[in-house]
């Protein structure tokens, strides 16, 4: 099984004109709809970012948090990054260290342990990312 800590990696900081991209790995050893997706939180040096904020990237595809329940055809495959862009006043310089937490929650639809329940994932990931790219 998939644990927290392989939700971030050492490369998930992008600089975005509009702030931060955040590169997530998928916290589980299969894909995964997008529906499955109940909840992503994130914090920015300590600072909760409200989810009405974020903005979900996945190929082609842009999502605010809320939209994922309903992206029952759309497959987020292991090897791919789901990206949440986070905006901020003024992006990080390049090569600045910044602190991440992350926490993405997962309702496994094959794991259903009452009528409408499911087994939940809860990964949860910090650390401190250096922010990479050029805020185009």
């Amino acid at each position: 099984m998939a644990t927290g800590d392989t939700v971030l990696t050492a490369d998930s900081l992008v600089r975005r004109p509009e702030g931060l991209g955040i590169a997530l790995t998928l916290p589980w050893y299969r894909s995964l709809w997008l529906s499955s997706v109940s909840d992503i939180a994130v914090s920015v040096e300590g600072r909760a970012v409200p989810e009405d904020d974020l903005r979900v990237e996945l190929g082609e595809r842009v999502l605010g948090v809320g939209e994922l329940r309903e992206q029952w055809d759309v497959l987020w495959f292991v090897q791919d990054r789901l990206v949440v862009v986070v905006p901020l006043d003024e992006p990080p310089a390049e090569g600045q260290e910044v602190d991440v937490e992350v926490t993405v929650d997962l309702r496994l639809p094959y794991m259903q342990i009452a009528p409408t329940t499911y087994v939940t994932n809860h990964a949860r990931d910090r650390r401190s990312l250096i922010a990479h790219g050029a805020a185009r």
